[in-house]
């Protein structure tokens, strides 16, 4: 996602940070995600620019979430079930990966239907949060940009809500997949994109929202389960 759409789509919860928060990420956080921001609001909010700094917060509202508030995006994710039809769609695999894992919502799926899986998630907190969970998995903390894995070792790359068309994204799940395996994207952004490049989109009934606290929807606005999914077999 692009700049301005990452600054339009920031739910309302993007009042609860301040500039302060984005000093209180971790070096490598930020290193990852601030050359994504235009270097002349960087200064602008460094200056003082109040303007400059809520459009940094917006832009940056979710890895701010997922590094500093795990527990909060937990919460979200729980009222949010992926709908039975939609994971019964995913293939069953020997290995399987699941990146940009979170607190594994759809981790806890594929280690019911494959025999090893791999959890990747750059967010320690939210690793955390998974290995109590899902300790079945084996949870490693990384970027879906730079995955510590030998070519061809899944097969099947899964994710649910994590990515857009992000080429250096794309071109890292489908080196990690086998010549005949499947990445399967649950939720990713510009779905649209996608089916217009070749990627089979199947569009699912949404599972009932749980039940939750009401300020759930004050920070993020109304729940909206994954619906989504979008295929590619690696070489075919």
């Amino acid at each position: 996602m692009d700049y301005a759409a990452a600054i339009a789509a920031a739910p309302p919860g993007w009042k609860h940070f301040s500039r302060r928060d984005i000093d209180r990420l971790p070096q490598a956080v930020k290193e990852h995600a601030l050359p994504a921001i235009p270097i002349d609001d960087v200064r602008l909010m460094r200056d003082g620019d109040a303007r400059a700094e809520e459009r940094v917060l917006r832009a940056m509202f979710w890895t701010l979430l997922y590094q500093l508030e795990p527990q909060l995006w937990d919460r979200l994710a729980a009222a949010e079930p992926i709908a039975d039809p939609l994971l019964a769609a995913l293939p069953r695999a020997a290995h399987a990966l699941d990146v940009g894992a979170g607190s594994g919502r759809l981790t806890a799926h594929l280690v019911r239907s494959c025999e090893r899986v791999i959890a990747l998630e750059p967010s320690l907190g939210l690793i955390e949060l998974l290995r109590a969970r899902v300790p079945e998995a084996q949870a490693i903390a990384a970027w879906a940009e730079a995955i510590p894995l030998p070519d061809g070792w899944s097969q099947l790359t899964a994710a649910c809500g994590a990515f857009g068309p992000e080429p250096a994204v794309l071109r890292e799940l489908e080196r990690v997949t086998w010549a005949r395996g499947v990445v399967a994207l649950i939720n990713p952004e510009q779905p649209e994109w996608f089916e217009s490049h070749g990627w089979r989109r199947s569009t699912f009934e949404p599972a009932r929202v749980l039940a939750h606290d009401p300020s759930l929807d004050e920070f993020f606005g109304p729940p909206d389960p994954p619906r989504e999914l979008v295929v590619k077999q690696v070489g075919g």
